[in-house]
Formats: C-alpha cells, sequence, structure tokens
C-alpha cells in the first residue's frame, strides 16, 4: 500500500504546480497591456493641453465665431487711416494753375541748371541732341525752403526732368513755347517735393540739334 500511495503523491505534486503556471498569465501579454496603457494616458495628457491652448490663447474661441459685419467695423478705422496717410492736400493742387499768369512781384527766379539730353525718335529714325538752361519761379517766402527741398532731392529730379525730355515728342519740341514739357516738369516736380512750390518754369538757350 506505501508503494501505491506515493506514486499518487507525485502525482498530485505535479498538479499543483502546473495550476498556478497555466493560472499566471504570460509575460508578453503584461508588457503589451502596459504600454498600451501607457499610450493611452500620453494621448489623453496631449489631447488636455490642446484644448487648454485653445482656451487660454488671446481671441481663439472669439475669433471664428466673429460676426462678419463686426470683422468689416474693426478694419473700417484701418482703412481711414491710410487713406488719410495717401491723402496729402498739396498733390491735389495744380501745378499748372499759375501756367502763363503774369508775376504778382512776390516771387524770385531759382536756377534749376543746365541740361544736355539725347532722344531718339522712333518716327523719324533720327536721334536729337537737346541742350537747355531751366529756371523756375517760386513764392519769395517759400524760396529758401524750396532750395533746401531741390538741393536733397536735386538728382532724382533732374533725372525726371531728363526723362520727360527724352520721351516728347518732335512737336512738343517744336512747339513755340514748350507748353506741354513745362506742365509735365511742374507737375512731376511738385509732387515730387510734396507742395506746389514751383509756380512756372521757363527754358533758356533752349536748342535741339537732329544727328
Amino acid at each position: 500500500m506505501a508503494k501505491q500511495d506515493a506514486p499518487k503523491k507525485n502525482n498530485q505534486a505535479a498538479e499543483e504546480r502546473q495550476v498556478p503556471e497555466e493560472a499566471s498569465p504570460p509575460a508578453s501579454q503584461g508588457n503589451l497591456l502596459g504600454k498600451l496603457k501607457l499610450a493611452a494616458f500620453v494621448m489623453g495628457l496631449v489631447a488636455a493641453e490642446g484644448i487648454a491652448a485653445y482656451f487660454l490663447l488671446p481671441g481663439s474661441s472669439s475669433a471664428g465665431t466673429m460676426d462678419p459685419e463686426e470683422l468689416a467695423n474693426a478694419t473700417e478705422p484701418q482703412a481711414a487711416v491710410q487713406a488719410k496717410a495717401v491723402d496729402v492736400p498739396e498733390t491735389k493742387m495744380d501745378p499748372t494753375a499759375n501756367l502763363g499768369v503774369p508775376g504778382t512781384g512776390d516771387e524770385v527766379e531759382v536756377d534749376l541748371g543746365n541740361f544736355s539730353v539725347t532722344s531718339f525718335q522712333p518716327t523719324t529714325q533720327t536721334t536729337l541732341r537737346i541742350d537747355f538752361h531751366l529756371w523756375g519761379t517760386v513764392g519769395t517766402k517759400q524760396s529758401e525752403e524750396f532750395l533746401d527741398q531741390w538741393g536733397k532731392n536735386m538728382n532724382r529730379l533732374r533725372d525726371q526732368i531728363l526723362v520727360i525730355v527724352r520721351s516728347a515728342e518732335l512737336t512738343d519740341l517744336t512747339d513755340a513755347g514748350l507748353g506741354l514739357i513745362k506742365r509735365k516738369i511742374l507737375e512731376k516736380t511738385n509732387h515730387a517735393l510734396g507742395k506746389p512750390y514751383l509756380r512756372t518754369v521757363v527754358f533758356s538757350e533752349f536748342s535741339f540739334i537732329e544727328q
């Protein structure tokens, strides 16, 4: 009887050892479960930070729900400011208003310099050499201010005058009073200076030679 009981006891012990091993989950399943929990935690943390940033940023919650009329009203003052910045009263005045009008005695002549221009005439396929001395008249009280502004912008203003004469048609150059060229010089100069300093311009020693 003792010999028969020994195998039974051995089998019973083996079964008891197998039960805990079968009941405990595999190690790989436990690691996978832990990784899933960690990933879910990180995703939840990122989502919470995104929601908090959306509500904390200034204007983030109201910008998307602003009424179109409110947006138009908000941009209107800025547009008005820009319009005022561009709207210079002096540039609206006609720079040729005093062209051909006799002097009133309160103006002086200012020397605008000598010019030499080469102009190609496409209609006649010729080149003209144009030489002239340009003068202008300004108000007596504005003469010093004009000369100061002319000195600061002389190169740019002379370049504009050269472009005007160089692009003039032959009919404009043969005009006895050079009226169109004078008007363009007055307009460009006064507009560039931002004030109607020049009242008239006068050509002296004007000549052009066809080459």
